[in-house]
């Protein structure tokens, strides 16, 4: 689940037009996701490539990114290590500035994921 959890949060960068400046509002700030069972995990992605996400339990998970493409970027996570073999997760990214809320579903179609961007 909570792998799930940090994929729909990445999740939240979804779909894209543009690289580097599309995850430009993102940085220094906090993704805040909410999972259909009211569940929230607080994600940041940061300018050095390295992201965080504090999950809903209060365990934190960390890792890097990179661009695929010039519109996808792909996550790695490094803390805690993952299961060998474990691959990164890869979103096309839209651009989104503090204050915006969006939505997507979750990966089987049939809830939806609450995202908004907030500072700090």
């Amino acid at each position: 689940m909570k792998r799930i959890l940090l994929a729909s949060a990445i999740l939240a960068l979804s779909a894209g037009v543009a690289l580097a400046d599309n995850l430009a509002g993102y940085y220094g700030n906090t993704v805040v996701i909410t999972a259909p069972d009211g569940k929230v995990t607080k994600s940041k992605v940061n300018a050095d490539k390295t992201y965080s996400s504090v999950m809903p339990d209060g365990t934190t998970t960390k890792g890097t990114w990179a661009w695929k493409d010039e519109t996808t970027a792909c996550f790695t996570q490094t803390e805690p290590a993952p299961a060998a073999g474990t691959a990164p997760v890869c979103y096309a990214i839209d651009a989104h500035k503090v204050g915006d809320n969006w939505s997507t579903k979750t990966p089987d179609g049939k809830a939806e994921i609450k995202y908004s961007l907030a500072a700090g």
